[in-house]
């Protein structure tokens, strides 16, 4: 089933899907012991995503230098418009691989020395279409305020993979969802499961960004089939 996409709101990205897959470690590999797995893995648990449905992914690799982040994301790239040319592809704070792959650029308001207005405005000389990891709504209301396309808010849920992060719970989306233009897309991020897509969706989100579920999960493919449902209902 192909993933229901929105293009309604002014100044939102035409068709910004719904649903966000974030590739970790595509490009380094993610995770330690025996639940570790390699870059290819990961890069073969997006392809099957997006020939699953989904139309949307970030590639995103804190522990790879740019060199390696580069050349596996060209690989991946590649890969996923094969499968589809409506995918599309945000790179996690890489300008420049951004730009030479013709991708989104996706920049953290956390730990930057920047301004989130400031932040933006440099990821714009980059890419058309830039996206910010938001914490609190304020930073929201920048970011849309400083010309980004959309936000992704965090951590809603308790996640595997920050679970010292307290999470803001439901009714910080909401609050945060509220600090966004109309046409703003805002995205959960955090703790998702297709279950939680219907309250996310009622709290003023326009879709869910998915790392764990999908990556970790013991049937990758009817995890994404999941979750393509729930955002679509």
């Amino acid at each position: 089933m192909r993933e229901a996409e929105d293009a309604s709101g002014a100044g939102a990205p035409p068709a910004l899907p719904r649903l966000l897959l974030i590739a970790d470690g595509f490009a380094s590999g993610r995770g330690e012991g025996p639940l570790a797995q390699t870059p290819e893995r990961v890069r073969k648990l997006a392809a099957e995503a997006v020939a699953t449905g989904v139309r949307w992914v970030m590639l995103r690799d804190h522990a790879a230098d740019d060199a390696v982040f580069f050349r596996a994301a060209g690989r991946v790239v590649e890969r996923l418009r094969d499968i589809t040319p409506e995918v599309r592809i945000a790179v996690n704070r890489r300008p420049e691989t951004a730009r030479r792959l013709r991708a989104d650029l996706h920049v953290g308001a956390r730990g930057s020395a920047l301004g989130v207005g400031s932040m933006v405005a440099n990821a714009l000389e980059t890419a058309a279409v830039v996206g910010v990891s938001a914490h609190v709504p304020d930073e929201i209301a920048q970011a849309a305020a400083s010309g980004a396309s959309y936000a992704l808010f965090s951590p809603v849920y308790r996640t595997s993979s920050h679970p010292e992060a307290a999470p803001a719970g439901l009714a910080r989306l909401r609050a945060a969802c509220e600090a966004a233009p109309e046409a703003f897309p805002v995205l959960a991020l955090g703790g998702l499961t297709p279950s939680r897509v219907a309250e996310c969706r009622a709290a003023g989100a326009h879709g869910i960004a998915v790392l764990s579920a999908i990556l970790d999960a013991h049937r990758p493919a009817r995890a994404v089939q999941g979750f393509l449902d729930a955002v679509s209902a």
